[in-house]
């Protein structure tokens, strides 16, 4: 075999672990692979994250019909097209990273003969997110898909115990963990320039705490209840605080309204915040997690937040709910502070707990960095797909 071709589908290029696992994956897989990666558009409320691939040097294929939603003549549309992919490119290997693209891209490789599909949970659709109606549909179409898979990757022992054990999608021989990886080196380099211009940028004084939450403005993570712990934060006069809500989408207006109903003063977009700044969309990352020194996460459900593992690697402490796979990628009391799910009076006294004990935040700012570096190396995760797919190669005696 000269290339083992593997088509990478991914359900859409929207900011988060799945566009950098498809991507990174992609770009550093050894010399012997070829791999095509395609995926859908964002949600228009979402964003565009295309210069992750394209910063790597990658020119994703976008099929317009495959979106989010359940959609029955965009899903045929979808999957005719993505196996008129497969029948031109050949591949050994369909490899397919959450819902909707393996749902469409498992059905399509199994129908056009693929030897290898292996599919990629980043998180699960089966807490949280819909009435126990639905999950239970979910789970069965699951179950089948499973049925049809070769190897399926978890990122976590907790998300492989949920997929055998608690939602029992498919069987333990199938599942092999595999934590993503990312280019975590810059989250390291110029930190103190990084810090002084986020803080200049937005007039921080020296001794105001800046409290940051970075990701999609959706229903599963929650802003609403963030914000009730930010009000409880303020009754507890803990010392100066900033917040800033980085990122957007269908619930910001909602967030709003509820700051306006508790007389929170906030902003948008501009340079000096109020109590709570809206920045909407920032790419550089590293420079806002080195001007923060605290980064909260308020979600309902949640599989390997990407914001919780680049704070630990710009050694910022992290305030959270304790759902999903968030026990796997922290270290409790040590780089985190973890309160039940949907207790925003715990996550407003954990919040407080940082702002006035300087000694606590930089004593667990110290122990997150080698952490994330040690397990979320994209180095690593390249590697142990490597060994995986080789395996499988090898079982088909392809190789």
């Amino acid at each position: 075999m000269k290339k083992i071709r593997v088509l990478r589908i991914l359900n859409r290029f929207n900011l988060g672990g799945p566009t950098y696992n498809a991507s990174l994956l992609t770009r550093y897989m050894p010399d012997e692979y070829e791999t095509m990666l395609i995926g859908g558009p964002n949600l228009e409320d979402e964003h565009d994250s295309l210069h992750i691939p394209h910063n790597l040097g990658l020119k994703p294929t976008i099929i317009p019909e495959l979106t989010r939603s359940v959609n029955v003549a965009r899903d045929l549309q979808a999957l005719k097209k993505i196996k008129r992919i497969i029948k031109k490119f050949k591949p050994h290997i369909v490899h397919t990273h959450a819902s909707k693209a393996g749902a469409l891209g498992r059905r399509a490789a199994h129908a056009m003969g693929v030897p290898v599909i292996v599919h990629t949970y980043h998180g699960h659709v089966f807490d949280a997110y819909f009435n126990g109606l639905i999950s239970r549909f979910y789970k069965q179409v699951e179950r089948n898909l499973a049925s049809k898979t070769d190897a399926i990757i978890a990122l976590s022992e907790r998300q492989k115990h949920d997929l055998i054990v608690k939602h029992k999608i498919c069987n333990e021989k199938q599942v092999s963990i595999l934590p993503l990886g990312f280019e975590l080196e810059k989250f390291q380099l110029d930190m103190d320039e990084k810090r002084r211009a986020f803080r200049q940028k937005y007039e921080l004084k020296d001794d105001e705490v800046a409290i940051g939450i970075i990701g999609r403005m959706v229903p599963i993570k929650n802003h609403l209840m963030f914000i009730d712990a930010v009000k409880n934060l303020q009754g507890m006069n803990p010392g100066k605080f900033k917040v800033f809500i980085v990122g957007d989408g269908l619930t910001k207006p909602l967030v709003q309204e509820r700051l306006t109903e508790y007389g929170m003063p906030f902003s948008i977009n501009g340079h000096k915040p109020e109590i709570v700044h809206f920045t909407s969309w920032l790419k550089d990352i590293d420079r806002v997690v080195a001007g923060l020194d605290i980064v909260a996460l308020s979600s309902l459900n949640e599989g390997t937040p990407v914001s919780l593992i680049e704070a630990q690697a710009s050694n910022c402490p992290i305030v959270s709910t304790r759902v999903g796979g968030i026990e796997d990628i922290v270290i409790e009391n040590d780089t985190a502070l973890l309160s039940p799910s949907e207790d925003d009076l715990s996550l407003a006294q954990n919040m407080a707990k940082l702002i006035s004990d300087k000694s606590l935040r930089e004593k667990m700012s110290k122990n997150g960095s080698n952490f994330v570096h040690e397990r979320f190396s994209y180095t690593t995760m390249v590697q142990n797909m490597h060994e995986l797919y080789q395996n499988l190669l090898k079982e088909k005696k392809l190789i």
